[in-house]
């Protein structure tokens, strides 16, 4: 299929089967008879179920029927939408409509996995074959974490984890959220709020809880920033066809976008997570990453045309948005191991 190619597939299943996959959905676990679309989007403040599309997609749809379960792994990070439409069972009758599913996708390549198997746990052990499985994680990642928006200070945190243990509930995690840093500059940390923030750490771990810190990937546009020199000096922020700095709005300002789909810049940003460590943080977060720019009106988005360097092969950002946040992760993970 040629750059920019829209193409358009369609498939049959049993009336029995049922629909699962495709990302971070509203409406739970189990699709509905719908239309879902394949674009990382912050819906901004609430949502109801069925909302759709939200922060995360994956174009993986398990298909489970009392015959068999298969997996298909659409190859592709383009813009897409996939149309479910479950079937019906005639009831003894002979009569089954069988259930339809119709994936279109606004460019990229036309290539697909497909595992089957007699039970889901088995076509899901062939897709982590295929992918890797998920990385084990610490027992505290596992335990009740505290995160929201707004603590003022160190000693609001004190407070909460203090209420905590009052109450006999338990607690393995605080987050942090940008309130935390300078301006909402990722990478830093308000003193005057938090003096001593590897004090309060190390004062909280005795108590079995944790902090984990957020980062954002937009980095404030302005000279004096520290992450902001660095990487304009390293050429690491995604620019347009023009060759300029793509610029847009997020909690701190004017506010520019490493290119994860470079190699050379995930190891630039994994190098910054050494500062989140001194910090004494046990964690990170990771959000805003679909990625987000504030708009009034259009998508909330970085530009269509925006340039990403794709790991050497090059091309705008209708390829990159999907796998933007991955990438992110992966420059995060691969700088803190």
């Amino acid at each position: 299929v040629g750059e920019g190619a829209r193409w358009l597939q369609l498939s049959e299943v049993a009336a029995d089967a049922r629909f699962f996959g495709l990302g971070g959905r509203a409406s739970g676990p189990r699709l509905r008879d719908g239309v879902y679309r394949l674009w990382n989007t912050d819906p901004g403040g609430s949502f109801e179920p069925g909302d759709d599309p939200l922060y995360l997609t994956m174009p993986v749809q398990l298909v489970v029927a009392d015959a068999g379960t298969h997996l298909v792994f659409h190859d592709n990070s383009w813009d897409g939408t996939v149309t479910l439409r479950e079937g019906e069972e005639g009831a003894g009758s002979g009569h089954d409509r069988p259930g339809c599913c119709r994936t279109r996708m606004e460019g990229g390549p036309l290539r697909y996995w497909v595992i089957v198997g007699t039970t889901p746990a088995r076509v899901l052990h062939g897709w982590t074959a295929l992918t890797g499985a998920p990385a084990v994680p610490p027992r505290w990642a596992l335990g009740h974490h505290h995160a929201r928006w707004g603590f003022r200070d160190a000693e609001e945190v004190r407070r909460v984890v203090a209420g905590y243990r009052e109450r006999d509930l338990p607690l393995s995690a605080l987050h942090l959220d940008i309130d935390h840093l300078i301006g909402h500059r990722v990478f830093t940390v308000d003193g005057a709020r938090f003096p001593d923030l590897p004090g309060l750490a190390a004062e909280l771990l005795e108590d079995g809880v944790r902090l984990v810190s957020i980062v954002d990937p937009a980095v404030k546009a302005e000279p004096g920033n520290a992450v902001y020199e660095s990487g304009a000096a390293d050429d690491v922020f995604v620019r347009d066809a023009r060759g300029r700095e793509v610029r847009g709005v997020v909690w701190a300002g004017e506010s520019v976008f490493p290119d994860f789909t470079d190699p050379r810049v995930r190891k630039w940003w994994g190098g910054l997570y050494a500062e989140r460590l001194a910090q004494g943080f046990s964690g990170v977060w990771h959000d805003m990453n679909e990625p987000v720019s504030f708009a009034a009106f259009g998508e909330t988005t970085l530009p269509r045309s925006a340039r990403h360097a794709l790991e050497g092969r090059g091309g705008d950002h209708r390829e990159a948005h999907n796998v933007y946040g991955l990438a992110m992760a992966r420059a995060g993970y691969e700088g803190l191991c």
